[in-house]
C-alpha cells in the first residue's frame, strides 16, 4: 500500500510542477516477457500450453496494427506426484487457416485434487513456473420445472471449485453426404429488453442457473429456421473453475458487480517470471431429450 501512496504522491508533485505541460503517455517502460496460457481439463483428449512473447507497442501510429511475437523454442514440462510430462511442439490450424505452434501432451490426464506444477524454459529468459489444483467436477444436476430447466452443481465436494459456469445447447443432426453432422445452438440465459438482445451466461460463484422455457423454445426455433435442423436433444454442461481461470474470465468479461473496483487482487497472473494464466477446469455434462425438458413428455 505504501508503494502505491508513494507513486500517487510523486504523480501529484509532477502535475503541480509541470502544470503547463499537457503531454502525457500511458506507455510504460517496455519489459520483454513470456506470456503463458494453459487450462488443464480432465475431459480433453490432450493438454495444450500456448506461449507468446510480449512486444513493444507503438502508440505513435494508431493505424498500425500491433503484432505479437511467437515463441519458437521452449521446454515445457508439467509435474505432479503422478509423474512428469514433457510437452511437444505441435502446429495446429487457426480459424483463418494459418498454423500456430503450441505445446501438446497426450498422456497427461489431470486428476481432481491434485497439484500440478508447470515449468517453461525459453532461451534468454528465466525459468517460468506456475501451479494449479484441479477442482472436483461439478456433479451436474438437471431439473425441469414450470419456469424452465435449472442446472445446478454440488458445492460440497472434496475439492470445491472457486466458481461455476453453466451452459446449454439445443442439438440436432444434419445428414451431409451420408454422414450425420451435429449442429447446435447455445441457449441464452436472459433477454435484455433495453438492447433487444439475448444474453448468454458466464462464470459466477452461484451454484445454479435457470434457462427459461421461452429461451429454449427460441433457440430451438433458430436451429430449425436458420440451420434447417430439428433440435431433438439438449446438452447441458457445468464447468468447475479454479481461482485462476475464474479471475481470468472476470478480467476479460467483467466482474460480478459492475459498479465496484477490485482492489484485493488486481493482477490475476499466477505465472512466476512471466505473465498469463495456468489454471484448471472440470466439466460435467448431461444429454437429455428436448421434448422431455420442455414439454414434459
Amino acid at each position: 500500500m505504501n508503494r502505491y501512496v508513494l507513486l500517487l504522491s510523486v504523480f501529484a508533485l509532477s502535475l503541480a510542477t509541470h502544470a503547463c505541460d499537457n503531454s502525457f503517455s500511458p506507455k510504460t517502460e517496455y519489459e520483454d516477457r513470456v506470456v503463458v496460457f494453459c487450462v488443464l481439463d480432465p475431459t480433453a483428449p490432450y493438454q495444450v500450453v500456448r506461449l507468446e512473447s510480449t512486444y513493444d507497442a507503438d502508440l505513435s501510429n494508431p493505424q498500425q496494427p500491433m503484432q505479437g511475437r511467437d515463441i519458437d523454442q521452449a521446454t515445457v514440462i508439467i509435474r505432479s506426484n503422478q509423474g512428469s510430462f514433457t510437452f511437444s511442439d505441435t502446429l495446429i490450424a487457426q480459424p483463418d487457416g494459418s498454423l500456430k505452434k503450441v505445446w501438446v501432451n497426450h498422456r497427461l490426464i489431470p486428476v481432481e485434487g491434485r497439484v500440478y506444477t508447470l515449468t517453461v524454459d525459453v532461451p534468454g529468459f528465466d525459468r517460468i513456473t506456475a501451479q494449479t489444483l484441479v477442482p472436483s467436477r461439478a456433479y451436474l444436476q438437471v431439473h425441469a420445472g414450470d419456469l424452465g430447466v435449472r442446472l445446478s452443481s454440488i458445492p460440497t465436494t472434496a475439492y470445491p471449485a472457486t466458481a461455476y459456469y453453466f451452459r446449454m445447447w439445443v442439438v440436432g443432426t444434419r445428414n451431409v453426404d451420408g454422414v450425420d453432422i451435429e449442429v447446435r445452438r447455445e441457449v441464452p440465459v436472459r433477454y435484455n429488453a433495453d438492447t433487444d438482445e439475448y444474453e448468454y451466461g458466464g462464470p459466477s460463484r452461484q451454484v445454479m442457473e435457470l434457462f427459461t422455457t421461452g429461451n429454449m423454445v427460441w433457440t430451438q426455433t433458430q436451429l430449425r429456421v436458420i440451420d434447417n435442423v430439428n433440435g431433438r436433444d439438449v446438452v447441458s454442461v457445468a464447468y468447475s473453475l479454479d481461482q485462476f481461470v475464474y479471475s481470468y474470465f472476470q478480467l476479460v468479461r467483467g466482474f460480478d458487480d459492475p459498479t465496484s473496483m477490485r482492489l484485493d487482487r488486481p493482477d490475476i497472473s499466477n505465472i512466476q517470471n512471466g505473465v498469463g494464466i495456468f489454471g484448471s477446469i472440470y466439466p460435467d455434462s448431461m444429454r437429455s431429450r428436448y421434448s422431455a425438458l420442455v414439454h414434459g413428455g
